[in-house]
């Protein structure tokens, strides 16, 4: 009978261990901290022409770009771009997957875009005044970071 007690106590001991060890970490000061969440994509604007467009003329832009998506960026439909005009209007001028900009790529974390030209045919300013032109972008985790940069219309 004696041995066999003997022959449990390590057992025990074990099992005993496990059940502290676990409740151990079940204290809330004992928690593991939550890891930093990965912050939103940013873009920034670092060049625009023209500055100036005449009112009843259809401009092509050429924009250049800084982007950082530390989620990376996703492929479909990353990039917009868009005109707000003086009175509020929005004009998309058209979307772009992050392949057909040079210098991007899908799922890259970082990316310089220079000298795009925006050829489009939806916005001709009608009215004088400060616009914006904005160029949006979407990471893998459908998030938004965009950037603006002023232009005027002028007769």
């Amino acid at each position: 009978m004696m041995q066999r007690i003997n022959e449990r106590l390590p057992l025990f001991l074990l099992l005993g261990s496990v059940v502290a060890g676990c409740g151990g970490t079940t204290g809330g000061s004992d928690f593991l901290p939550l890891p930093n969440p990965i912050p939103a994509p940013t873009l920034t604007i670092t060049d625009l022409s023209p500055r100036t467009v005449s009112v009843g003329q259809t401009p092509t832009f050429v924009v250049s770009f800084r982007v950082e998506a530390p989620a990376g960026i996703r492929g479909s439909n990353a990039f917009l771009a868009s005109v707000t005009t003086p009175l509020g209007n929005f004009v998309t001028l058209g979307a772009f997957d992050a392949s057909q900009l040079p210098g991007c790529s899908v799922g890259a974390t970082t990316c310089t875009v220079t000298g795009l030209a925006l050829t489009q045919n939806s916005f001709t300013p009608t009215q004088t005044g400060s616009h914006q032109l904005t160029i949006s972008v979407f990471d893998r985790q459908d998030r938004l970071g965009s950037g603006s940069f002023a232009f005027s219309g002028v007769l």
